[in-house]
């Protein structure tokens, strides 16, 4: 398992609590279901964290955010088993885990510190993935669903990006977490994530907000084909103080952006990396720079700044 953390340098005196961990075996199901949010309430809540969960009453479905679960199917292919776990259990061969689409959390005013964070595939996402079906390639395939080049060379990939906020909402570290990677010049080596594989996220700090992002190498006229669902379990995490600040501080405005990218802070030396890590755009800045996007594809970018006194990253939004 492949993982890289884009960590954000502090000057902060922190103190955290003693450590919580998110089991979600406080949570009631009967065997080999899940809970749907289906009595409208709009989220569920496990060890004092708040999941939110949509759900659509007209047409009766699991339409967003957390679902919680106990399934253990990792054979029935197809959004009708959109809430297994394929390692086939909960992390460490428990009971229950989570299953996020389109997920978000919010820890609240009190900032929190995260540790180990164990994630997985669904079995609906890695079965596409293994196999392909109407809409998903086979990974490692040059062909896409139709049978026709998709210009990968088989060097597919399914990507979890989690972004960290601090207070005010502004991102402040992304962790990219590959649960497939085609890319491996010696093919024995390519893999579809079939365990829980624990993910150390403390090297965020202090934060409020996370946001969930799925990305693949499988996308199609109407974006991604490969079914935007990951499992996890054990979330981690103590309360924390801040006394101090973070180095080398600077903000970006307006994010998300489509155009152009103001970008105000100390004098230093500025870099822009894409999601993948790969160096997009740099130069020295005396502070104030307007940065011209108009070109570059949607998504995530890390933007950072260095000088002597340190390094900050953040994320920018192209739309």
């Amino acid at each position: 398992m492949k993982k890289t953390l884009l960590s954000i340098s502090l000057l902060a005196a922190m103190a955290a609590s003693a450590q919580t961990t998110v089991t979600f075996e406080d949570l009631t199901l009967a065997p080999e279901t899940y809970y749907t949010g289906s009595d409208g309430a709009g989220q569920f809540v496990s060890n004092g964290v708040i999941f939110p969960n949509q759900y659509d009453a007209t047409y009766e479905y699991w339409s967003g955010g957390w679902a919680y679960s106990n399934t253990t199917d990792v054979t029935t292919a197809g959004y009708a088993n959109e809430s297994s776990a394929y390692a086939g259990s909960g992390a460490g061969g428990s009971a229950k885990y989570v299953v996020a689409y389109d997920a978000s959390l919010d820890f609240g005013t009190t900032s929190v510190v995260l540790g180990n964070v164990d994630f997985t595939n669904t079995t609906y996402a890695a079965l596409s993935m293994l196999n392909g079906d109407t809409y998903g390639k086979v990974f490692g395939s040059p062909n896409n669903a139709l049978g026709q080049p998709d210009g990968t060379n088989g060097e597919d990939w399914f990507r979890l990006l989690i972004i960290a906020s601090d207070q005010a909402g502004v991102a402040i570290d992304t962790a990219v977490v590959y649960l497939a990677d085609y890319r491996f010049a010696d093919n024995s080596q390519d893999y579809i994530l079939d365990t829980w594989q624990s993910v150390d996220l403390s090297s965020f700090g202090a934060l409020r907000y996370l946001d969930f992002k799925l990305q693949s190498s499988d996308v199609g006229a109407f974006g991604m084909n490969t079914p935007a669902y990951f499992a996890m379990d054990n979330l981690r995490f103590g309360t924390v103080g801040i006394t101090e600040h973070t180095t080398a501080a600077f903000t970006l405005y307006p994010n998300p952006s489509s155009t152009v990218v103001t970008i105000k802070g100390q004098a230093g030396n500025l870099s822009v990396f894409n999601a993948a890590g790969a160096l997009v755009y740099s130069e020295s800045t005396s502070g104030l720079t307007a940065v011209s996007i108009e070109n570059w594809n949607n998504g995530f970018y890390i933007v950072e700044l260095s000088n002597e006194t340190g390094v900050t990253r953040s994320t920018l939004v192209k739309n």
